[in-house]
């Protein structure tokens, strides 16, 4: 008889201990849902960059109200700075899309280079603020050029052009 009391206890406890698992693996199930909530939540609220740049400029600080799709950066990504320049119409057939040009900066590495993308077909009057050793020549063409390493350019930065050699 007492072995049979021990038996039923034991299996009262046992079927305890298993409700008690059962129970405790329910909850480990709530809480993995409710993390892959969580988690879908900060996605949609913190969405990733559309791509590797730098952030120009903060249009909202912490704490400020946000309206529903609008912006709260500018992002200026790494592919799309470029070096403007302006050529006199002297010199503008020698630079042609495709070529690369030689640049240089105050405070940024040597050798810099970077290919000619577009070249303006109207030209111009000289902008009223131009970064230029002689601004003597009235009429301009745009020129932009890609650089082959945009990383440490500051957009703004007046740059120095070496003058191509006329195509024959």
């Amino acid at each position: 008889r007492q072995a049979n009391a021990r038996v039923a206890a034991a299996q009262k406890t046992a079927d305890a201990r298993r409700s008690q698992v059962d129970a405790a693996r329910a909850q480990a199930v709530e809480a993995q849902g409710g993390q892959r909530e969580t988690q879908i939540r900060i996605n949609q609220l913190s969405p990733p960059a559309p791509a590797a740049g730098r952030i120009e400029d903060v249009y909202f600080q912490q704490g400020e109200w946000v309206n529903a799709n609008q912006a709260v950066v500018a992002l200026l990504p790494d592919n799309k700075v470029k070096v403007r320049f302006y050529v006199p119409e002297q010199q503008v057939a020698a630079y042609t899309p495709g070529r690369t040009v030689h640049f240089s900066c105050d405070g940024c590495a040597s050798g810099l280079s970077a290919v000619i993308r577009y070249v303006s077909p109207r030209p111009e009057f000289t902008p009223p603020i131009i970064y230029s050793r002689d601004s003597r020549d009235r009429l301009v063409f745009m020129v932009e050029a890609y650089p082959s390493n945009p990383a440490n350019l500051q957009p703004g930065l007046p740059v120095d052009v070496e003058p191509l050699p006329e195509r024959k």
